[in-house]
């Protein structure tokens, strides 16, 4: 909303009276799951008939990260998928389905 490099928790304060609330904490990710492309050799072949590639699906879980500190993503040895670490499987189950509803 105007300021680029501020993250949730971060305090906007006075600079004549600089104090800051303490920081927020979020509990440890408790489950969690793999995310990639589809590699269905039908692939592209339904209703939409469309692909979605690893760029994307890195795009969008990198564009998740900026708002939901309860998540984290990381690497897995394939390069088109990643292991999203959340704290239950209703946000898991939400992230998926928006995702699904976005194309």
């Amino acid at each position: 909303a105007g300021i680029p490099d501020i993250m949730i928790g971060e305090t906007l304060a006075d600079p004549e009276n600089p104090i800051a609330l303490p920081l927020i904490t979020v509990d440890e990710p408790a489950i969690s799951m793999t995310i990639g492309t589809n590699t269905s050799p039908l692939v592209g072949k339904g209703g939409k008939g469309h692909k979605v590639t690893a760029r994307q699906v890195k795009d969008r879980l990198d564009r998740e990260l900026i708002g939901n500190v309860s998540l984290r993503v990381l690497d897995t040895e394939r390069p088109d998928a990643w292991e999203v670490q959340g704290r239950g499987e209703l946000a898991l189950a939400i992230l998926v389905e928006q995702m699904r509803r976005e194309g």
